[in-house]
């Protein structure tokens, strides 16, 4: 008889430990869907913002009549990790990186500049969206100050969004935190010239 007890009392230990295990295994599963889940909808949410942004700069464009891509200069930022006040202001290095670019142009008559402001992931998404609108201002104020007509400059922020390196390291972040100028020429034929595959890059900080 206490045979008999012993065996049901540990078979009913058993199924209560596999019972156990199989809700831990449900609960594990699900926690993983919710997880799955979650990360898809902040992928679409982040391409859904890409997308808008390259929507609203391509609006700016369309102002102008057959547009060609004539020219491209990034600007490098050495600093700048984090927003704090005054990280949006344009170095003296940085001004004089944007004056040796426009130097270079030469004639900038009928030019039209899209000035895209690009973050690493340090902090908040809507941190440093602001952080690279704030930024890309900065630079077309400068722009419009050297002389360039200000409906023709364009600002875009993408913040931590278009990546160009790894973000889990310093030199990945540095890469990222960039300023990206596009320079348009209103073409007078309708086969717009194959752009320039290499882009200008300075480095220098704010």
């Amino acid at each position: 008889m206490q045979a008999r007890d012993g065996k049901k009392r540990f078979w009913t230990i058993c199924s209560n430990v596999m019972l156990i295990g199989s809700l831990s295994g449900c609960a594990t599963r699900q926690w993983v869907l919710e997880q799955m889940e979650l990360h898809d909808q902040r992928v679409t949410v982040t391409e859904q913002r890409v997308g808008e942004v390259d929507t609203k700069a391509n609006e700016a464009l369309a102002r102008f009549n057959n547009l060609r891509l004539e020219r491209q200069f990034v600007l490098n930022l050495r600093g700048g990790s984090k927003f704090t006040s005054g990280s949006s202001r344009l170095s003296e290095d940085g001004k004089r990186a944007v004056s040796g670019f426009l130097s270079d142009l030469g004639d900038t008559e009928g030019l039209v500049f899209l000035v895209a402001g690009h973050t690493d992931a340090t902090g908040s998404e809507e941190k440093n969206y602001e952080l690279g609108q704030k930024r890309a201002a900065s630079v077309a104020r400068y722009l419009t100050k050297q002389g360039i007509d200000p409906f023709r400059v364009t600002t875009v922020s993408y913040g931590e969004d278009k990546p160009v390196a790894d973000n889990q390291t310093a030199e990945g972040k540095r890469r990222n935190r960039r300023i990206e100028i596009s320079v348009y020429r209103e073409a007078f034929t309708s086969t717009p010239r194959a752009p320039n595959p290499q882009a200008e890059v300075h480095d220098s900080a704010y």
